[in-house]
């Protein structure tokens, strides 16, 4: 009450008059110290205490006020963090968009589910920045986006959460054909599929999620209006609209990316293992035929279906490992999961609890620290695929920079098996390597 302004103090009044009954309640639960707050009013106010609700209520502290509006403090550091996540949010995933669409090169199925990714992360600061402000510093009986700013604001969040957690676990599926199945990922893992696959998923979270447009909707409260669900918590439809949505968009797709995952591991860890086995075989053939001087030979080898030791070629000088590349991919992906998976655990827990226990959840400090992570997550992603991923770093720089660059390995999709050419000539090694390879080099 100390920390409290003059005008903050007139609106409590105000509404201890109007609503004395909830206020009471809500007094009580915080400790408040009746005998001050009466004081405070007639001295502001023109309000005899005999109108103020006078509930048995011991304490020795002053509490802040925090119905009406938030302490200053909160307000100012709250306003900064989401600010902050949602401009950095917000521009990062148009670099996104613009770098894939934009670069040559970078129009790759893994690619597109990303955009995908950034658009819905787009789609969900632009829907809950405005109203999570809004909230810091308009009073909680106030509601200024009207009907259908609630509806909207509603519908939009659980579309974006929806579309995010389908993007992730369909260029998760994407991987695991490309790194299993590299000989069916020639046609299956292809720019025109993704797009269909895309095109799918909106369509559906389109659909699925309209519901919310009707559930949402303004409460009228005494002394003025609130956003809020048609159906309570302890309604049995919300429980079913609720856990549906928790089982579909979070817990099979997690339990689905960690089984993918783990396969996708061991495939990459077992075709390791071969391709040093392979090296070791080939130095001794070498080996053996620098002993018996045998003249330069010519081997041309057709790439099996199967064939999962990893090829090697020469790109200036040095030699680059396929299995090394994709295993990059593979942990920058996989971070983004278990993101999403992390960041969502705080809310999703609070809301899972207060859907049954009798004595809600409702601690500010950790519905906050909720918020937060979940702004963290939609803004972290195009700093990852900067900070991981070379071939993003360098489109980054391109399209910032707005200059031509350095050609960007494009992988064809018409071929489906590669060619490795070999000559020897005593110590000497020649590699050179004619292929197809579509999964490749997706985002490495």
């Amino acid at each position: 009450m100390t920390n409290a302004s003059l005008q903050d103090l007139k609106r409590l009044c105000d509404a201890l008059v109007s609503n004395p009954q909830s206020f009471s309640a809500e007094l009580e639960r915080m400790g408040f110290n009746i005998t001050l707050l009466e004081q405070r009013c007639s001295e502001i106010t023109q309000i005899s205490p005999q109108d103020l609700p006078s509930p048995d209520i011991n304490s020795t502290t002053i509490m802040e006020f925090e119905d009406e509006y938030w302490p200053m403090d909160i307000r100012i550091i709250m306003t900064l963090i989401f600010s902050i996540l949602s401009i950095i949010g917000i521009f990062g995933n148009i670099l996104v968009v613009l770098v894939v669409f934009k670069v040559p090169g970078m129009r790759t199925p893994t690619n597109c589910y990303l955009v995908s990714l950034a658009i819905s992360d787009c789609l969900f600061f632009l829907a809950t920045a405005p109203t999570e402000i809004s909230y810091l510093h308009v009073a909680s009986t106030t509601y200024i986006f009207g009907h259908l700013g609630c509806a909207v604001f509603s519908y939009v969040p659980y579309l974006a959460i929806n579309t995010s957690s389908l993007s992730i676990t369909a260029f998760t599926i994407e991987r695991f054909i490309g790194i299993c199945y590299p000989l069916r990922a020639r046609y299956i893992c292809t720019v025109k599929r993704a797009k269909i696959i895309i095109l799918g998923i909106w369509v559906f979270s389109i659909f699925y999620n309209s519901p919310w447009l009707y559930l949402a909707d303004l409460s009228p409260l005494k002394n003025g209006e609130t956003c809020n669900f048609k159906l309570e918590r302890d309604n049995w439809a919300y429980k079913l609209l609720y856990f549906t949505d928790l089982g579909m968009f979070y817990c099979v797709p997690m339990i689905l990316n960690v089984l993918i995952y783990g396969k996708i591991t061991y495939t990459l860890s077992h075709n390791s293992m071969k391709s040093e086995k392979s090296s070791m075989q080939k130095s001794i053939i070498r080996n053996d035929s620098k002993k018996e001087g045998s003249p330069l030979e010519t081997q041309v080898s057709l790439a099996s279906p199967n064939m999962t030791a990893p090829r090697e070629y020469f790109i200036n000088g040095g030699k680059r490992s396929s299995t090394k590349g994709k295993m990059q991919v593979i942990k920058m992906l996989l971070i983004v999961v278990v993101i999403f998976a992390v960041c969502w655990i705080p809310y999703r827990a609070m809301v899972t609890y207060n859907s049954f226990a009798e004595s809600k959840l409702n601690n500010d400090m950790y519905i906050f620290f909720a918020k937060t992570l979940i702004f963290i997550n939609c803004a972290i992603n195009p700093v990852l695929y900067n900070v991981m991923s070379a071939r993003f770093r360098n489109a980054f720089k391109k399209l910032l920079r707005d200059k031509k660059s350095s050609p960007i390995f494009v992988p064809k999709e018409s071929k489906q098996h590669s060619i490795m050419r070999e000559y020897r000539n005593g110590d000497t090694r020649i590699l050179v390597l004619s292929e197809d390879d579509g999964v490749v080099s997706n985002v490495s």
